[in-house]
Formats: structure tokens, C-alpha cells, sequence
């Protein structure tokens, strides 16, 4: 991330295109943006409505994820609290953050090949309110591609929120989740977007209607959103971010999982209604239909 004016373009461009896909798989998932308190705890006593509207990317982030990634888990009576816990592709860490404040894992390990700029992570949660330091109970480390650097059965959980998409080779990479998990430890993936689905270019600023991945040329899409662009810098990050997209499906992902010594557990696919251009006749109806997934692996 560049610094100055340029960084805030940057920060802006990043806000709009997130703020535009959040509610999409939200709404696949068939959630609202804030989950509900615990059934146990009274209306009374829930927490305050907050305006969400000054940073929406953060709060979908901090509290929905999260949300989604702690009740996923619960229904199997998996807790966190206490537990040693890794995040494979960690992003911001804004996640990691609500993670810790919702379900106190005794130490969570964001993992990525970009590392963390926890200054800014800091300066988002301040302005939302919900904390001014990184908690000594979370750490950042930066990973290369193919090795994660952590000891052998090292952790009780590792959780992955739109990552795997991004990934290289997946099935490189879930090995070394398999290995740097215990015996009896479980791994929640989220994939969000496959591929081929309708979102699965990552570019939906410049084609909302999706699926150009299969209607135009690369080269030929460059030019475009380079064209299109009012920011060239975010936009080439987008392009490079296009080009290195793996071709994963989740019967792919299956098998990748079942290769590197997972047994899936628990599943959730996620659809929804789409349109499909004639370039994509022929293809199969699950690669086209299938925008992501959630797991439980063992």
C-alpha cells in the first residue's frame, strides 16, 4: 500500500467494490449484516444498535463473518475460547480482531504472504469503537506461498475466509493446514467467489453483470478496465489480482481436501439466480451455479 493521498485513493476504491459484494454474499447465506444476540440473552440486555454506515467493510468483517464463522462452528459444539487458533490468508485482520473479541481464543495467528498493516487495523477499530490496540491474544505472521511457518500440530482450529480462491495450489496449502493442525483439530473454510461462477473475475466495479471471465479476452479486459478506470493503481491491483486466480471448483476443493488427509463434515453451498451469457453454454451447471462454500473439516 502506497502512502499519502495515494493510499487513501487506494483505501476509498477498496471500500466501494467491498460495500457493493458484502450484502451479495450476505444474502446468499440468507443473514442479515448484524447476527442476532444469543438466544439466552434477553432483548434488554442485547447490544445497542450502531451506525455501521462510516466503515461497512469493517463491521461486515468484524461482526457478520465472525458471526458466521463462530455460530457455523457452534452448531457442531466447537468452541474457540481458550483454544489455539490459525487464520490461513488473514487479509486485513479485521476479522482476526472480531474473532478475538467474540469467541477468546487463548492465541489467534493471522497468516498471510502480505503482512498485516496493523496500523491501520488499529486506526479502523478506533474510529469504530471497538478497540485501540492489537489484543496480546493475536498476532500476525507473514507466510510465503506454499509453507506455513508454524510447528507441527501446533493448533487446535484453522479458519480461512475467502482466501482459497486467491491460492496458488490449494492442495499444497491444505496439506500444510493439515499439518500444523492436532489430531482432533477442525478447520472452517469459506470460499467466496469460485471461478467460474457470475463474481468469480473479482471485477464486478467494471462488470457488474459478471461472468465476463468467459465472454472477453484478458488482454482485452485490461485494456478496458484500465480504460474505465478513475483509479489506475487500484484497478491494475484488480487485473493482477484476476490474472493469478486459481480455476477451483468445490468438487476440486473435495478432493484437494480429501488428498490432504480432511474428512468434510459439514457443508453449506451457496447460489443464487444468475443469468448465463451463450459463451458459457455447455459448461457444467454446478461450476456456473455454485458461487462458494462453506466446510467444517476434520
Amino acid at each position: 500500500m502506497r502512502s499519502g493521498g495515494r493510499e487513501v485513493e487506494v483505501r476509498r476504491a477498496v471500500k466501494k467494490v467491498r460495500d457493493a459484494v458484502a450484502p451479495r454474499v450476505r444474502a446468499m447465506l440468507g443473514r442479515e449484516s448484524r447476527p442476532a444476540p444469543p438466544a439466552d440473552v434477553p432483548a434488554a440486555e442485547a447490544a445497542p444498535e450502531v451506525d455501521h454506515s462510516a466503515d461497512q467493510w469493517f463491521w461486515d468483517h468484524y461482526e457478520w463473518a465472525v458471526g458466521e464463522v463462530v455460530s457455523f462452528l457452534a452448531e457442531d459444539g466447537i468452541d474457540l475460547a481458550g483454544r489455539e487458533v490459525a487464520d490461513v490468508g488473514c487479509g486485513d485482520g479485521i476479522i482476526d480482531l472480531g474473532l478475538v473479541a467474540r469467541a477468546a481464543p487463548g492465541r489467534l495467528v493471522g497468516f498471510d504472504v502480505n503482512p498485516v498493516r496493523e496500523d491501520l487495523l488499529v486506526e479502523r477499530a478506533a474510529a469504530a469503537g471497538v478497540a485501540d490496540a492489537v489484543p496480546r491474544s493475536l498476532e500476525f505472521t507473514v507466510c510465503d506461498a506454499a509453507k506455513l511457518p508454524a510447528p507441527d500440530d501446533s493448533f487446535d482450529a484453522v479458519v480461512t475466509w475467502s482466501a482459497f480462491e486467491h491460492i496458488g495450489d490449494p492442495g499444497v496449502v491444505l496439506s500444510e493446514i493439515r499439518r500444523i493442525l492436532r489430531p482432533d483439530g477442525v478447520m472452517f473454510l469459506q470460499l467466496w467467489p469460485f471461478y467460474d461462477s457470475q463474481h468469480g473475475a473479482h471485477l464486478d466495479e467494471w462488470y457488474p453483470e459478471g461472468f465476463v471471465q468467459f465472454q472477453k479476452d484478458p488482454d482485452a479486459i485490461a485494456l478496458e478496465v484500465l480504460e474505465m478506470a478513475e483509479n489506475k493503481d487500484w484497478a491494475s491491483y484488480k487485473l493482477g489480482e484476476f490474472r493469478t486466480l486459481n480455476k477451483l471448483t468445490v468438487d476440486g476443493l473435495g478432493r484437494a481436501l480429501v488428498d490432504a488427509g480432511f474428512r468434510v463434515t459439514k457443508l453449506q453451498l451457496m447460489s443464487e439466480r444468475v443469468r448465463l451469457p451463450p459463451e458459457v453454454d455447455g459448461m457444467d451447471l454446478s461450476r456456473l451455479g455454485v458461487s462458494g462454500v462453506m466446510l467444517l473439516a476434520r
